[in-house]
């Protein structure tokens, strides 16, 4: 039986990695700046050589972002991760915070939404107006109006079907 040679990889460069790693150079440079990657060793021209072991903790730092961690967060897992200390109790509260955040964030997409559609909706029963007095965009202003169930004195009557919010709160 042959024994089966392992070839390593030779170091990568700068531009290796990005390509390799799905990035842009600057990206990378960014990453060295902040120390989330370090090079393997240094040629004499002073290119960075680096290993395949930084190419997986390129795509660990990608991962990372796509699951929402932000770099400063990712610094803090990587220093954990090089003192042998575990990192996971605070991957679990940063997700589980960010996860709330991010359900806090939808609801308040989803209201706004709803209230986009609505004001769509009156919108299209209503005429273009140009402004008088006060006015600046009647459409906006009805909004305004319909939310606060009060036609305010610079709202064109036209724009409400010609009554006035007593007439509409009455019906």
């Amino acid at each position: 039986m042959t024994a089966h040679l392992h070839k390593t990889e030779p170091p990568m460069t700068v531009r290796r990695l990005a390509k390799s790693g799905g990035v842009t150079v600057h990206v990378v440079r960014n990453y060295l700046r902040r120390g989330l990657l370090r090079a393997a060793r240094h040629t004499e021209a002073g290119y960075q050589l680096f290993s395949t072991a930084e190419l997986h903790r390129l795509h660990f730092i990608r991962t990372a972002q796509r699951l929402g961690f932000t770099l400063t967060e990712i610094e803090e897992i990587l220093r954990r991760s090089r003192q042998r200390r575990s990192p996971c109790p605070l991957v679990r509260d940063i997700i589980s915070r960010r996860l709330a955040e991010t359900r806090d964030q939808l609801e308040q997409l989803l209201a706004l939404q709803t209230r986009m559609a609505q004001a769509v909706a009156q919108w299209s029963r209503l005429p273009d107006a140009v402004p008088t007095g006060n006015d600046v965009c009647a459409l906006i202003e009805a909004v305004a109006a319909s939310e606060a169930a009060v036609v305010p004195k610079s709202t064109p009557r036209r724009l409400l079907g010609g009554r006035n919010a007593s007439e509409e709160t009455a019906s």
